[in-house]
Order: C-alpha cells, then sequence, then structure tokens
C-alpha cells in the first residue's frame, strides 16, 4: 500500500533514497527530497509490503493526463515483479485518470505490469 510522504517519513525516505546508486551521498538526498518538495505536481509515496513492512519508494510528476514515475525503489529483499505490480496498481488506483510513463530503469517492469493487465 502506498503512503504519501509526509515530515514524520524523513528518514524512512532518506533511507530508502540512498538505496539509488546515483544518490550514494546523504546531500544528493536532500536535494531530491528537495526537488519534489518544490512543486505540488511532484509527489513521494512510501510503499508497505504486504507483512506491513516499509520496503519501496515511488517519485512521481503529474503533468497533463500523464504520471511520470521519476523514482522507483524497492529494498533488495523486496526486488520482484509482484511488488512492482503491486505499486503501479496502488498508482493506477490513486490516479485513474492518468497514464502512468517510467523511464528506461523500470521499463522491464512497467511492461511486464501493463501486457499483464492488458490480458487479464
Amino acid at each position: 500500500m502506498l503512503y504519501q510522504y509526509r515530515k514524520d517519513y524523513e528518514k524512512i525516505t532518506m533511507g530508502l533514497f540512498s538505496l539509488v546508486s546515483e544518490l550514494q551521498n546523504m546531500d544528493l538526498v536532500a536535494q531530491e527530497m528537495s526537488w519534489y518538495a518544490a512543486k505540488d505536481d511532484r509527489l513521494i509515496y512510501l510503499w508497505r509490503d504486504p507483512s506491513n513492512n516499509w520496503s519501496g519508494l515511488v517519485g512521481i510528476e503529474l503533468q497533463g493526463n500523464q504520471l511520470l514515475v521519476h523514482q522507483l525503489v524497492l529494498t533488495p529483499q523486496s526486488v520482484s515483479q509482484g511488488n512492482y505490480n503491486r505499486i503501479f496498481d496502488d498508482l493506477q488506483d490513486l490516479y485513474p485518470k492518468y497514464q502512468i510513463v517510467v523511464g528506461f530503469e523500470n521499463r522491464a517492469a512497467w511492461e511486464k505490469w501493463e501486457n499483464a493487465i492488458n490480458h487479464a
């Protein structure tokens, strides 16, 4: 389940962002979090796995009718197509009128999700 970022999730969020290879230092993590905070159409969601553990993060931007996924991070033990599917499902439930668009690094997981729902 996705939970919108709020200040009391700051340490969890910073820890999850630090799993991104480009954000290995805390100054870069803080800059990334500031980027999301700078505009209302940029949002961070934290994800709890089915066991209720904080296991992922998704950073999005809403533009027109598109939901752009800028960051999608899962803890190493949580990386699975099933968990990516859960996050994409949650995003679609939250933003049913938006088309989900991802970058190259998340393309394979998104395509598997997209193909699965198109054939359901």
